[in-house]
């Protein structure tokens, strides 16, 4: 093949002139033969001798001259000239395709090269003719043959690249069972190219044997249209150059122009392969070449029925509207190619072997990794056809291979979006569609969305992006909206995806993904609180008082007491009745009260057992006290170690024990069950932060995707002291829940294949251009911590919800008893100041008075007792009579009564004092009372507000 390249300047450098005098002789003039024909099936194919000659010695530029009205004919291009006039003469020409407005026309070749043979359409009758032994006007199988294992065949065949079965049925159009002279010209026009470049298509690997292949080997890759191609240029330039020689002397108008040819570009090629390719096997087949070149007469890409009348196709036992899959009056290659796939007409259907055999291509392909036992029935080929044609028109408006993906702007992609972490984090476009013009507008910026766009950008996409409001509902919605596309009518070519993450299980495997949009952001990830509050021996009691465990413990306590109250009274009433009542009420009241101070160890000792077997049970008593009270103070530890390991949690594993927030559409993951935590539901995002802040959960298992889409929309990151969450050890279950993917509708049947193949190819592409690395290099500076948190204190280690409570009841307990003692001392005075009140001395006189009487009479008495006398003795005379003795102690007693009463008076007087005292006492202890009620409410009510009050965090560096 490289050989062939370096024709093209060899032959404008040919010395031809002596080879063209003897060829002028030979000839004598050019030739102008009428090279118009009736269209009809009979004249279709019958292109004489003497127009095929006029098409090879006339430049094609002239061809408008070799019809009916000859050089008076309105000039037109030549390939117009060919499918308006000279259409019987089609097998006799080649179009190479370009230029695009008027391409480089070969006609059968006339020049003395190795090619004539072969190019040569007057030659192909009597070829058949020569094959054809009986005389049938068909060629049977093993007429064929001969012509098979001759020249350029013969080699390919021996190389095992040509199947000898596949060229006989590929060329069987009509599926008679024999090759006519029609098919015949067909099969000659469409291997001349292959037999002119000398060579065949080659196989994609070593260990392909092309003969195997569905094809047979018989179509053109883009080796062999390239080769092609030179050599017709070359013999173009042959052609006017020895034409130049021949035609061109004397007066005589010189036509035959060099500039007229040209070589490929190749942009040129590549439109020129993608144009043949009619089914995007990215390879020409004898059934493609035939549909395009001359069954479709005005090259619309479609057969109407006049059309198909008179072709090949209609000489065969299926008819149009067999061949009209979706009923719209036109055939298009695709419902012919159905037709001829379907070796079993009977079941309107193709298997997985037909399938193959029709080498419709895998990336369109119906079968998943082509499972054996599925069909594809008339319906679903239909719509394989509308996504088919979107990708194929994609080719020919781009201008790119089909490997690169293209699809036709008519065919719009409607893109279903959940409007929920993580693709939406503009709030305000919840609803309906969304651009990325719009949310730039908005200042807003999503990762997954930005990188999504910049991937349907450059496929050149025509995208509508249908953002689903997030209810209840909107996830059904998404699944019963990924639908096939409409084969007819306005929504022609409307296919339908969605955007998902794979937490949201689709159902059944009916929808195919792509990979994942980020996998630096797949898997599930742990999230804590930056900040954990200080332990709290207070919240530690009152979490252990109410928790379940402990209050059944303490009634079985309170039954134990109760019994062993009853023994210890049965035990010691009789033999101990001081200390254990024998009454049973009072006794059992002391037999309690002695094993809660035993079992406490406080031991009082106002109660102590005296027999023996009382004895005995105290000292199990004790120690059964012991331990509950060891169990006691281990619950509070344990308390205290839970909130130590909740401050401590490093990773999914140690979430074992704990309330953890997942997301109520995660729950089919079970994710409980294998990190061994309490499930706690959320909606999503934002209600997973509120428990978590509210400690209602100690941490959240949720979608890394989620978890920073959330911070970037709510702004956490630059929050006053920095963000109240954080991310701690690595993501989870990255293999088998990616972060985002794209899932298209019910598998490659609807080309579903291709539309992920061209999403994942993007996404890579991103990724080695480094676009997606710059996208989230913008989403680590969103997500990080960019607030004046160094600024904020770190919160107290002191507990001020229970210290300020203490101080101010210390503070209203002081009040109250100082004003009580007060009141005491008052009324006190007033009841001495009454006592006294009858005298006309002051209490203070009064104390001065008698104080110094005391004092006298001490000194008398201690006078006389230094004289050795009784100092009472003088007090009494010499000894009287009994009378007298009795009316001395009636005196005396009624002294002393007289003294009594008047005590009693005064006793009465002073007790009416202080119940007078006491009242009032009562009243002011009961207003203290009301204000301190009203001061605990108020103090109450603050301490609420302050713990309901969103915590200040520090960031942590």
């Amino acid at each position: 093949r490289e050989g062939q390249h370096g024709m093209v300047a060899a032959t404008r450098r040919a010395e031809v002139a002596l080879v063209g005098l003897v060829m002028a002789v030979a000839v004598g003039s050019v030739e102008a033969g009428n090279v118009s024909c009736a269209v009809t099936r009979a004249a279709i194919w019958t292109c004489s001798d003497n127009a095929a000659r006029s098409l090879s010695w006339n430049p094609p530029q002239r061809w408008y001259t070799l019809g009916d009205q000859g050089t008076a004919a309105k000039q037109v291009y030549a390939n117009t000239f060919i499918q308006q006039e000279g259409y019987c003469c089609k097998h006799c020409v080649w179009d190479l395709g370009y230029p695009l407005m008027d391409p480089i026309i070969l006609a059968s070749d006339r020049t003395s090269s190795q090619y004539g043979t072969h190019l040569d359409c007057t030659q192909f009758g009597p070829d058949f003719d020569a094959l054809d032994t009986n005389n049938d006007l068909k060629l049977s199988k093993t007429e064929m043959a001969v012509w098979l294992n001759h020249g350029i065949n013969k080699y390919l065949t021996a190389q095992e690249r040509l199947s000898h079965d596949t060229v006989w049925e590929s060329t069987d159009f009509n599926r008679d069972g024999s090759v006519t002279k029609e098919e015949w010209y067909v099969l000659r026009h469409f291997w001349a190219p292959i037999a002119v470049s000398r060579n065949g298509p080659l196989p994609q690997n070593s260990n392909t044997k092309l003969k195997d292949d569905p094809l047979g080997g018989l179509y053109w890759d883009d080796g062999v249209l390239e080769v092609f191609m030179i050599d017709v240029v070359n013999i173009l330039f042959e052609q006017v150059s020895k034409s130049r020689v021949w035609w061109c002397t004397g007066a005589t108008p010189c036509y035959w122009d060099s500039s007229y040819v040209r070589e490929f570009n190749e942009r040129e090629k590549n439109r020129i392969a993608r144009s043949l390719d009619l089914d995007g096997s990215q390879r020409v087949s004898i059934e493609e070449h035939y549909f395009r070149h001359f069954a479709d007469r005005n090259s619309d890409g479609t057969l109407d029925k006049v059309e198909y009348g008179l072709s090949l196709y209609a000489q065969s036992a299926t008819s149009f509207d067999t061949h009209d899959l979706n009923k719209d009056g036109e055939v298009t290659f695709l419902e012919r190619k159905f037709v001829l796939a379907d070796r079993n007409p009977t079941d309107g259907a193709l298997d997985l072997a037909e399938w193959i055999a029709a080498d419709l291509p895998a990336r369109f392909g119906p079968f998943d990794g082509h499972k054996a036992g599925q069909t594809v029935t008339v319906d679903g080929f239909r719509w394989y056809t509308v996504l088919h044609a979107c990708a194929l028109e994609g080719v020919k408006v781009y201008q790119v291979a089909l490997s690169d993906f293209p699809w036709a702007p008519a065919c719009n992609i409607k893109v279903h979006i959940q409007a929920s972490e993580p693709w939406v984090q503009n709030t305000a476009a919840v609803a309906g569609t969304s651009t990325r013009r719009q949310r730039t507008a908005a200042k807003s910026s999503n990762y997954m969305l930005d990188l999504f766009d910049e991937a349907i950008l450059r496929l050149k996409w025509n995208v509508t992006n249908v953002f689903v409001p997030p209810k209840s509902d909107s996830y059904q919605h998404l699944v019963s909206n990924l639908g096939m596309p409409e084969p007819i009518g306005s929504a022609w070519g409307t296919v339908n995806i969605g955007l998902y993450s794979d937490w949201q299980r689709l159902p059944g495997n009916e929808y195919t993904c792509t990979r994942s949009f980020a996998p630096s952001l797949d898997g599930f990830t742990v999230v804590v609180r930056s900040q954990h509050e200080q332990i709290s021996l207070t919240k530690s009691v009152l979490v252990m008082l109410y928790q379940p465990a402990f209050i059944n413990f303490s009634c079985f306590l309170f039954i134990v007491l109760v019994a062993v109250g009853h023994v210890y009274w049965f035990l010691e009433r009789k033999d101990n009745s001081e200390q254990f009542n024998p009454g049973y009420a009072p006794g059992i009241v002391d037999s309690v009260w002695f094993c809660i101070v035993t079992m406490t160890s406080v031991g009082y000792g106002d109660k102590v057992p005296v027999t023996a077997v009382g004895k005995a049970i105290t000292t199990f008593w004790m120690l059964f006290g012991i331990i509950n009270f060891g169990i006691f103070t281990g619950q509070i530890t344990s308390e205290i170690n839970l909130e130590s390991a909740e401050s401590a949690i490093a990773d999914v594993n140690m979430l074992g024990g704990f309330k953890v927030g997942i997301y109520a559409t995660s729950s089919s993951i079970k994710l409980d069950q294998q990190y061994q935590f309490t499930p706690v539901l959320c909606i999503d995002m934002a209600d997973c932060s509120d428990k978590l802040l509210k400690e209602e959960v100690s941490a959240l298992l949720v979608p890394k995707a989620d978890v920073l889409t959330h911070w970037v929309k709510e702004g956490l990151a630059s929050t006053t002291c920095g963000n109240p969450f954080r991310i701690t050890g690595d993501p989870v279950m990255t293999a088998e829940y990616p972060a985002v993917r794209m899932c298209a509708f019910s598998r490659s049947v609807y080309a579903s294949v291709y539309l992920k193949d061209a999403l994942d190819q993007q996404l890579q592409l991103l990724e080695d251009n480094g676009f997606a690395e710059g996208l989230r290099e913008i989403l680590n500076e969103q997500v990080t911590d960019s607030s004046a948190a160094g600024a904020c204190k770190p919160p107290s280690p002191y507990d001020f919800n229970i210290i300020i409570p203490a101080i101010c009841t210390i503070c209203v307990y002081y009040i109250v008893i100082v004003y009580i003692n007060h009141r005491k001392r008052a009324a006190q005075g007033r009841a001495i100041r009454s006592f006294f009140g009858q005298t006309q001395k002051t209490p203070e006189q009064l104390a001065l008075y008698y104080g110094l009487k005391w004092k006298a009479n001490a000194r008398r008495m201690a006078d006389a007792r230094e004289r050795g006398r009784d100092p009472l003795l003088h007090h009494y005379k010499p000894a009287l009579s009994h009378d007298d003795r009795l009316l001395n102690f009636l005196k005396r007693v009624r002294v002393l009564s007289s003294g009594h009463t008047h005590d009693l008076q005064r006793c009465q007087k002073d007790v009416d004092a202080v119940c007078h005292a006491i009242n009032s006492a009562n009243d002011a202890m009961f207003a203290t009372l009301a204000v301190l009620l009203a001061m605990v409410g108020a103090l109450s009510y603050s301490i609420w507000a302050v713990i309901n009050v969103q915590p200040r965090y520090m960031r942590l560096d």
